[in-house]
């Protein structure tokens, strides 16, 4: 006799009540298995096709498969130290170092001229064919005001934080994120070819520049991109552009009678159009913040009120610094103070309130800027903790370049079609 003729005779055998239990439970495991085979059906295989990375900040999901692979191009001078680039941690990294003012280093510019755009230019010519996925150009500098102050104005800090398959998906991005100067402020008008900007002296030539770099006629009337030119390109975006219109664009700095750093920052507004054929590129700060990133505050409003409390702090560091600087000021000579000593008797006690007044002042101010500080540490650590969940990311960052609840700079800048009179949609029919 077979094992499953025995167990059935067994089964048969029992009370009437007990294989109505064992049937009702073989009916759940059944049920329960043919469940969960269509869960694993549903799952999308780009789920599947991920690597769990714990980490303090919390868990992340990494597509398989080797990283992309990473040219970081630091634009320096032979004096300029980028040895802080030891401690990125960007897996398949490989660092290139161009140095302007030298012809004998491994990699160098033609001239020292055009900043950091003659060797960008000079970078992609010279590797053309042999380009990894992503190639990130930068400063020389570790810390710098180019470098947004959500990412502590540190190189390293948004380097190991930039998620590269979020450059790849984009495929062209300024890493600076905020607008001010360069979108919300220090827009390039071309229009304006007899105009000097306070912040853009580069505006009234720029015109010209792009006529040159281009070989356009009609010229974008605004240009408006995240300023400083650092950025990240893809393969596939510096190969949509011919090999020798990168030596054009070198030949233009090479050869153009506009100072070094006028001719160099002309070209912080037409990256843009190069790689996207875009005038205007400023996706808005929190989404962008929160997929490049990983920094999500959970909304528009949220991120205004962390700005809010940035724009206190600055406010509460002029006020301090202003009553330091005065401090500083009355401070006399000894051979002054034995001057001014009968002078001072007469209203000591007026002198002494008034002391006591800045002294009280200045411990209020120390409090609140406290106070201010520790509110922007906790909201920036909350925001970097939502980061790290992909949907948190997915879920703010739709919409990246504005939609009808919060408008990009487009809709702000330049403007909308207006509704057409019933009039003119008859005509038009007709």
């Amino acid at each position: 006799m077979t094992p499953l003729r025995s167990l059935g005779g067994q089964v048969s055998s029992l009370p009437r009540a007990s294989r109505m239990v064992l049937a009702c439970a073989s009916a759940i495991l059944v049920l329960i298995f043919t469940y969960n085979r269509s869960r694993i059906r549903g799952v999308p295989n780009a789920i599947i096709q991920q690597h769990v990375v714990k980490e303090s900040g919390g868990t992340y999901r990494i597509p398989k498969g080797r990283p992309p692979s990473v040219n970081l191009v630091v634009a320096a001078t032979s004096r300029e130290d980028y040895s802080w680039v030891k401690h990125l941690r960007v897996p398949e990294l490989v660092v290139i170092p161009f140095i302007a003012d030298n012809i004998s280093a491994p990699h160098h510019a033609q001239k020292n001229k055009g900043h950091e755009a003659m060797i960008y230019h000079q970078y992609f010519y010279d590797f053309y064919d042999n380009l990894p996925d992503i190639s990130i150009l930068i400063h020389s500098h570790q810390q710098s005001w180019h470098v947004d102050q959500l990412l502590e104005q540190d190189m390293i800090f948004s380097l190991n934080h930039l998620d590269l398959r979020e450059v790849q998906r984009r495929q062209f991005l300024n890493m600076r994120v905020t607008w001010g100067l360069g979108c919300s402020s220090g827009t390039i008008n071309t229009t304006r070819v007899n105009e000097e900007s306070g912040n853009s002296p580069e505006q009234k030539e720029m015109q010209e520049a792009f006529r040159a770099n281009f070989n356009i006629y009609e010229v974008p009337e605004i240009l408006a991109t995240p300023c400083c030119s650092q950025i990240a390109v893809t393969r596939e975006r510096i190969r949509s552009v011919p090999r020798e219109q990168y030596k054009r664009h070198i030949n233009w700095l090479l050869n153009t009678n506009l100072p070094d750093d006028i001719s160099g920052r002309t070209w912080e507004h037409m990256w843009q159009h190069l790689f996207l054929q875009k005038a205007i590129d400023c996706p808005i700060e929190h989404k962008a913040y929160c997929l490049l990133y990983h920094i999500c505050f959970g909304g528009r409003e949220q991120y205004d009120e962390w700005i809010e409390l940035m724009q206190g702090r600055q406010k509460l560091e002029k006020e301090l610094k202003k009553l330091d600087d005065e401090k500083e000021k009355t401070r006399i000579t000894e051979k002054e103070k034995n001057q001014q000593e009968e002078v001072e008797k007469k209203d000591e006690q007026g002198h002494k309130e008034q002391e006591k007044a800045k002294a009280k002042t200045r411990k209020w101010l120390v409090s609140e800027l406290a106070s201010i500080k520790e509110a922007i540490r906790v909201r920036r650590e909350v925001a970097v903790v939502r980061g790290a969940v992909r949907i948190n990311r997915i879920t703010e960052g739709e919409g990246l370049y504005g939609d009808d609840i919060e408008p990009g700079l487009e809709k702000i800048i330049l403007p909308q079609p207006g509704p057409q009179s019933p009039e003119v949609l008859v005509t038009e029919a007709k």
